[in-house]
């Protein structure tokens, strides 16, 4: 019974090894799309919120916090410099984000929303129906809002 049970650990060892490959950021796309962004200006947290954040990019300003914690998460996930991306960024064609990041950089960033703003946007989450970053954020936003307006989140909103 040892060598058998041995022989399928070796086994589901290796197929771990093959999967992980597929699951994890393509590091060549990464730096390929980082490359891209350089000629752009890389803006700090701070001046990226007032940029495209606040009027009059939008009509009205967006919570500082939520910018934050988006353009926090979004760098984390992806590796990319976040400062460099504008708001009309495809997530998919210009931003590669399936290649960029982990798989599950979805379902981390719906629990890191839910830790952060106490609100659980599990299941209205599809990254498939989110073209730019423009739509993460206004998407993020529009939660933040109905989480807040519900009574769901611990924080108030900063205007």
């Amino acid at each position: 019974m040892g060598q058998p049970f041995m022989w399928q650990s070796f086994r589901n060892f290796v197929s771990s090894l093959q999967t992980y490959h597929l699951l994890s950021p393509d590091l060549a796309v990464r730096q390929q799309v980082n490359q891209q962004l350089r000629s752009r200006p890389c803006l700090s947290c701070q001046e990226w919120f007032i940029r495209y954040w606040t009027p009059p990019a939008v009509p009205e300003a967006l919570p500082e916090e939520l910018v934050e914690f988006t353009f926090t998460c979004l760098s984390d996930y992806s590796g990319l410099s976040l400062g460099q991306v504008v708001p009309q960024d495809r997530l998919l064609e210009d931003l590669q984000f399936p290649l960029v990041c982990w798989f599950d950089w979805g379902l981390n960033l719906c629990g890191d929303f839910e830790q952060r703003f106490g609100i659980d946007i599990t299941d209205s989450f599809d990254e498939t129906s989110l073209i730019t970053v423009a739509d993460l954020v206004e998407y993020l936003h529009r939660e933040f809002c109905e989480g807040n307006s519900s009574g769901q989140s611990e924080f108030p909103l900063k205007t």
